[in-house]
């Protein structure tokens, strides 16, 4: 128990205590003054302990026995007294009592108290997660697939309820708390060496903000992730230099661009976040007019991607207004979007997209069927806020489907859990559509549709063969863990993604010694992934791949029927 608890509990029942303590000292100092007679009537005492054993059992019972001799009637007056004296200290002593153990503060304390030990007990890796919503409930359950522990902070007793009837709660440290305290966070152990990340998606940015800064006085090694939409909040955030912002918006504008130009690269983007397979069909925006609906702050990051391209476009939106030069040339109707004539007006019987990004799903899939009976060719980009929608949104027919909550899971869990893949993205969303392209049909060739991602560590754990083999002094290729067990003149279906080295990374290295601490990642299918794991830690394997036949078993080896 914390000091805080325990010293709550001594004021609760210090007035309590005092009332049973006086009440007891009356009734036995009586007990013992007042004189009584024995068997033989001769007059005697009760001894202090006498007094004290009569009255403990007088007080919490009814029905009891006079000891060590029937009383005398001033004896019997004087009990009657202390019974109903001790039966008040009693019930003021028990209603104090249930009063201390209800009380919020006392048990906020002893919340806290058990959740301090348990984050105390975190030896392994850890990241602290701010506030339920399925967007952190879903990122907790990425976090639980490749082991990293998490310690839950929630502000509203109610929503963490919610949470602990959900799967991803399991083993969770949680604390109801304000998680933009110091105080709390230092409870939750942002100081500790094991404490890697904290992940502050609150829709109030000023929220994130100030866990960006209150990160960086606490522990400026911890990294940050957190939420900001608005230009301001946005600069602020990053001039922490220990937080990475997430604008779901820049990011779905972003995606658009690379469709304009390189939708191979956007399918990459797709399979490395498992949202698709190599084979799905490319997403490729039309040329021609775009109608969109919404002009908050997506529309705006659009609307930079447009101008970028030479894109002629029409916002739509009665709640906001634009510039006077967007208004003047007719690239703005401030008016409601869900309505035949606004349509008609932006033009959409000749546009070629209509993007739909407001923030009602209902208001999203009635503009969508009124724009399908205008303008039955259009491409739809639909925006979906809810989860609960996801099946209607499913079964519409609308050629691109994107959700901000979805935006938000990818990006904080890809970039916490596995940092290696993260990074290998970041390098292809710099690529041109060429260089996609090439890539998706080399893998489809080798490996399939949808390849597996493995990541393999040139360390004593992962790689005990090549790790040794480095250690004295042999070189070792990377193309080595390309050779086929069953064949060493065939090579298995494995494509080397990307090296990191140091902090450098090369993209689909060949031919490249191998060096301890190297972090690779391979495009691979069950078998290769298998392949691979047995020449990076299997001695004999890796014998066998790099000189093509069986490494010699020492005689002892054999003699024991070892292989």
């Amino acid at each position: 128990m914390s000091d805080n608890a325990l010293w709550i509990i001594l004021q609760k029942l210090r007035t309590p205590l005092l009332v049973i303590i006086i009440t007891y000292s009356i009734a036995i100092l009586g007990m013992v003054l007042i004189p009584g007679l024995d068997d033989d009537g001769n007059v005697y005492h009760l001894s202090f302990f006498d007094a004290f054993y009569f009255v403990s059992y007088m007080a919490s019972t009814i029905g009891f026995g006079e000891s060590p001799y029937a009383f005398t009637y001033t004896q019997k007056l004087w009990v009657s007294f202390c019974i109903y004296l001790t039966v008040v200290g009693w019930f003021y002593g028990v209603g104090a009592l249930v009063s201390a153990v209800t009380d919020r503060t006392l048990k906020f304390e002893l919340m806290r108290s058990s959740f301090r030990k348990k984050v105390r007990d975190i030896k392994s890796d850890f990241v602290i997660v701010l506030g339920y919503s399925y967007v952190n409930s879903e990122i907790i359950k990425k976090f639980h697939d490749v082991e990293i522990e998490v310690v839950f902070i929630e502000k509203d007793e109610e929503k963490v309820n919610h949470f602990l009837l959900e799967e991803s709660s399991r083993d969770v440290p949680i604390m109801v708390g304000d998680g933009v305290i110091s105080e709390t966070l230092e409870d939750a152990g942002i100081r500790k060496r094991n404490c890697k990340a904290i992940v502050s998606l609150f829709k109030d940015e000023e929220k994130n903000l100030r866990i960006s800064i209150l990160t960086k006085f606490l522990n400026p090694k911890v990294k940050v992730m957190a939420k900001a939409t608005f230009d301001a909040t946005m600069k602020s955030i990053k001039d922490t230099d220990i937080a990475t912002v997430i604008n779901p918006f820049e990011v779905f504008a972003k995606r658009v661009d690379i469709s304009l130009t390189s939708p191979h690269v956007l399918l990459l983007e797709n399979w490395i976040y498992q949202n698709a397979d190599l084979n799905s069909k490319v997403c490729t925006l039309p040329t021609g007019k775009y109608v969109i609906c919404g002009y908050g702050r997506l529309g705006k990051e659009l609307q930079r991607k447009f101008d970028k391209h030479n894109i002629e476009y029409v916002f739509i939106d009665e709640k906001r207004t634009a510039s006077r030069e967007m208004i003047q040339s007719q690239q703005f109707i401030h008016d409601n979007p869900d309505d035949k004539e606004v349509l008609l007006k932006a033009g959409i019987k000749e546009a070629s997209c209509l993007i739909i990004g407001t923030k009602n799903d209902i208001k999203n899939l009635s503009i969508m069927i009124t724009a399908k009976k205008l303008n039955p060719d259009i491409y739809l980009v639909s925006r979906e806020n809810t989860i609960q929608e996801i099946s209607i949104f499913k079964v519409a027919d609308i050629d691109w489907i994107f959700m901000i909550e979805r935006i938000l899971i990818n990006k904080t869990s890809l970039a916490l859990t596995k940092p290696l893949r993260h990074r290998l993205l970041m390098h292809i969303l710099t690529k041109d559509e060429a260089w996609a392209e090439t890539l998706v049909r080399l893998l489809i060739k080798r490996i399939g549709g949808n390849p597996l991602i493995m990541s393999l560590k040139i360390n004593e754990e992962e790689s005990y063969a090549i790790y040794h083999e480095i250690l004295e002094g042999k070189e070792v290729n990377i193309d080595v863990l390309r050779v086929s067990l069953s064949n060493r003149e065939e090579k298995n279906v494995a494509v080397p993604l990307m090296l990191d080295r140091d902090g450098e990374n090369i993209l689909l290295p060949r031919n490249v010694k191998l060096k301890i601490n190297d972090h690779l990642l391979f495009a691979c299918n069950s078998e290769s992934k298998e392949e691979i794991e047995l020449i990076a830690s299997n001695i004999y394997e890796l014998h066998y791949a790099k000189y093509g036949k069986e490494k010699e078993v020492p005689l002892l080896r054999r003699i024991l029927g070892h292989n």
